[in-house]
């Protein structure tokens, strides 16, 4: 039965090419459980959480130097809307550790980076975050006091959508909560919408989406986006 060793990580993660072996244990993991499974949320807890120390350790191997990656940004014109689909008060350091294993390990050990050249080399993002390579997907994380955190320039790219055009043009905004299953209340929407008038007053109403409308694969921000609290949203503008 797969599982996360963190003895075994320890040796691995000193190697350049540690996301090959990541990722074929991950996908014999989701093979074996299935995807919403309690052993894949155990895995998933485990292997997040160790890569979170790890990389506050400065332990993972990963690359110092790198190639401009924002260089293909486009104008923004759409802001996309995501949510944590965890409870309210996501740990900025465990959003790393995520987005690492769930974003830019498969996208160094797929078919494409080997066309790329970039398969077997060691990660690099091109963004940083206090004094760090930072693996954020986001622009901003909106918390439930109606603050927001700066987590992304708007310059930079965020590997959010699962959708490269969608990535290059947008903005993504995320919300502190697990919504699949219920409805951010109006006065969260409303400071949505302030923010977004306030930083991005050129997008129109129109280009707010949600990320399952860019990547039909997800159902984030939650189930009711589409049918329901999205034209609420609209209302604010």
């Amino acid at each position: 039965m797969p599982r996360f060793d963190p003895d075994v990580w320890d040796q691995k993660i000193k190697n350049p090419d540690w996301y090959l072996d990541y990722v074929q244990l991950a996908t014999q993991v989701k093979e074996e459980f299935g995807d919403v499974s309690t052993g894949q949320k155990e895995f998933n807890k485990q292997a997040r959480g160790f890569f979170e120390q790890a990389l506050a350790d400065g332990k993972v191997n990963l690359a110092k130097t790198g190639p401009n990656l924002d260089e293909v940004r486009l104008p923004i014109d759409r802001i996309v809307i995501h949510h944590t689909s965890a409870a309210p008060g996501y740990k900025l350091s465990y959003m790393e550790a995520t987005q690492l294993l769930n974003i830019y390990a498969p996208t160094y050990a797929n078919a494409a980076a080997t066309e790329r050249g970039i398969k077997g080399k060691a990660i690099w993002s091109g963004h940083f975050k206090d004094g760090r390579i930072s693996f954020l997907a986001y622009h901003w994380l909106m918390r439930m006091d109606g603050s927001f955190e700066r987590l992304l320039d708007d310059n930079q790219i965020g590997r959010h959508a699962g959708n490269w055009q969608t990535n290059r043009r947008s903005i993504a905004i995320c919300l502190d909560n697990d919504y699949e299953h219920k409805d951010p209340d109006s006065d969260l929407l409303k400071r949505v919408a302030e923010h977004i008038k306030k930083h991005y007053p050129y997008i129109s109403k129109d280009q707010i989406i949600g990320h399952c409308e860019a990547n039909k694969k997800t159902s984030c921000p939650g189930l009711n986006f589409l049918d329901g609290w999205k034209r609420e949203l609209a209302k604010y503008f």
